[in-house]
Order: structure tokens, then sequence, then C-alpha cells
């Protein structure tokens, strides 16, 4: 069998080099290709007049299309595909429908109760040419097998991933005089609460307010900043210094039913930090009540109360980023994503596919490097 991996943008090369040289953390793809031998495909080619409709009607960008058409006329059943979000996976299905012989197709899906993606995946029946789906949290799970009408063992949950050989804990900076809170992000964020529960305490809020997947909104900033929060961006080894400073991390977020927050909640947790955050439908997968103090979303004073709690009870705050750090650990290494994904592969490679009890133990075990 030949295994592929199909990239949604070109800087690939590029953020694995980083990685590679210690500047960011690993990223699954690059352990993903050296498990599998697969093959990079990126969309770096020419779009034609119908690739550029298709985009306009459906989703991704025209160059995804135009890779999509390329290697829907190569690959054949000896083939393996892995497509890495939204726009490269519906588009490559979209060619897979009605392809005789046509390769086995794994692919992940970050927010599929987007509108668009649910509408193009219906119109365009994704499904039938999709051989498994993988999402990044139980809700977006139940939404995939209800609104594509398909079991379970189609739909696979796979927790968010961190590289835990980067993300570590450490000291903090010797200039720190008060607490600090910090926060990360900027997808579906909503630092107004942060802002509102924390203006009168004798901290200091510092927020990494860059992503590289979301705008900036309005709505999650406070219209002016209180004098004990700080936002900017921050270059990675800062990033790090910042988890580390952290006397508690929190993940506030608007309610979604899309998980945003996962990243860098699970970079805190590696990085074993006390953590609060929203309990967002989204977020629900991710919240082991033993390692996360949760709150409702857009509770202000709640937040307010929780921050107290653990700034007053440093043993118990030390208990749950103890529990969290475990459960990065156990769950979200960067390894196991890799090793899932490419397990899977495998199995479709060989014609078999891997039971319910097979993928338990699996999500328990580190990476078997190839």
């Amino acid at each position: 069998m030949r295994y592929h991996i199909v990239l949604n943008g070109t800087r690939w090369a590029q953020r694995n080099q980083e990685a590679e040289l210690g500047k960011r953390p690993r990223d699954y793809i690059a352990l993903l290709q050296k498990q599998l031998d697969a093959q990079i495909h990126i969309p770096d080619i020419s779009a034609n007049i119908v690739d550029k409709v298709r985009a306009k009607l459906w989703a991704g960008r025209p160059e995804n299309w135009a890779l999509s058409r390329k290697l829907s006329e190569q690959l054949t059943e000896q083939d393996v595909v892995f497509c890495n979000v939204e726009d490269s996976s519906m588009s490559f299905a979209a060619y897979c429908v009605d392809k005789k012989r046509r390769p086995k197709l794994v692919s992940l899906f970050q927010n599929f109760n987007h509108l668009r993606n649910l509408t193009t995946a219906k119109l365009l029946r994704i499904a039938q040419s999709t051989d498994l789906f993988i999402v990044g949290s139980r809700l977006q799970q139940e939404l995939v097998c209800k609104h594509l009408n398909l079991p379970r063992e189609r739909v696979l949950y796979l927790p968010q991933f961190v590289d835990m050989d980067f993300f570590t804990p450490g000291l903090p900076t010797s200039e720190k005089r008060r607490p600090i809170i910090a926060s990360v992000g900027l997808e579906n964020r909503d630092y107004r609460s942060i802002a509102e529960a924390t203006q009168d305490l004798d901290l200091d809020v510092k927020i990494c307010d860059t992503s590289r997947f979301a705008k900036r909104l309005t709505k999650s900033f406070p219209d002016v900043l209180p004098a004990n929060m700080d936002c900017r961006y921050y270059e990675m080894d800062e990033l790090i210094q910042l988890y580390r400073d952290a006397d508690i991390f929190i993940m506030s977020v608007f309610e979604s039913d899309y998980h945003a927050g996962s990243t860098s909640l699970v970079e805190a947790m590696a990085c074993k930090r006390p953590i609060i955050a929203t309990a967002s439908k989204g977020l629900s997968s991710y919240l082991d009540p033993d390692a996360i103090l949760t709150v409702k979303p857009g509770d202000a004073e709640g937040l307010k109360q929780a921050v107290s709690y653990l700034l007053n009870n440093p043993d118990e705050a030390r208990r749950r980023a103890e529990r969290a750090y475990q459960i990065a650990q156990e769950h979200h290494s960067v390894d196991v994503f890799a090793n899932t994904i490419a397990s899977h592969m495998r199995s479709f490679g060989q014609g078999d596919r891997l039971e319910e009890q097979d993928l338990k133990k699996l999500s328990r075990q580190p990476a078997n490097p190839v």
C-alpha cells in the first residue's frame, strides 16, 4: 500500500524545519509521515476555472480543488489518503464519490457544525467516499454521526494534542512580583469576563492575543483594559515562559458547540498549571472535574470566586495541576495522536478495521517510531 498526506496549506516544510531546530513544537504530520513513509502533497499547483467555481460554491481555496482533482485521477485502491482539515478533505472526497477503485480516505474535521461545512458535506455526499472521520470532541462526533447518518465506528473522537517535549513544566521568572493569571488565543475567547473578574484583585493578567486560526473579535476584549491586564503577541519561547509564570491559567470562552480553546488548554496542562475553564459544550470532553475547575459561560463572579479559591488553596491548586499533567501525558501527547491515525491508516491498507477495545488500548500507549 502507498500512503499519502494531503495538506491544506503550503508552509508545512518551513514549520517542520523550525520544529527540527527546536523553535516550535513537533507537528503530528511529521510523525505521521515518518511512521508511514507517506508522501506529502501541498496545494501549490495552478487552479483552472472549474476549481475556482467549486471553491466559490462550496468550501476551500481553488488550489485545494486543483490538487484534489489531480490526485483523484492518479490514486487507486492501492492508496490510503489522510487529509488534515476540512478544505482538503471535502474537495478530495467530492472528486472520489463516483470514482471506481477509489483510495481509502481518512479525514480530520476541526469544526463540522460550521453551517457551510455541514451543507457542503451533505450536498457533495462526502460520506460515501470518506472511510473515517476524525473529530476533536465528543459533541463533534455526535454531530457528524447524526447529520451524515453514520455509525459511530466511522467517526473517531481523537483529543487535541500537545508536544510534551516542548511544552514542559518549569520555574517562573525571577522578576515576578505578584500572582499571574494567564490566557492564550483568540478563537471564541471571552476576555471581558476575565477582566471583570480580576480587575480589583492584587495580581497581573497576561494575555497572548494571537492565533493562527482566528481573527481578533471586538466582543472578546473589554473596551478599556484594566490596569492589571496586558495583551500582546508572545514569541514561542515567551509563550512557554508565560505558562510557567502563571499561578492560574484561565480558558474563558463563549458558549459554543466547537472545542475552541482546546489547544491552549492542553498546552497549559502539559506545563502543569492550575486551570480554570469555561464549561462550554464544545470543551466538555476536555474538562476532567478532578483536574480543571470550571465556571459557567459569562459568569464573571463565579470566575472571580474560582480564582480566589485556587490562590488561597495552593495545595488544591497543585493537586489539580498534577492531575491535569497526568491526563496530558496519557491522552494528549502528539505521539499518541500521530500513532492513532497511523494505525487506522495501516488497518485500511490491510483491509481490517480497528475494534473499539483496540482503540482504548492504543489511546494509553506512546507512539512506536518506525
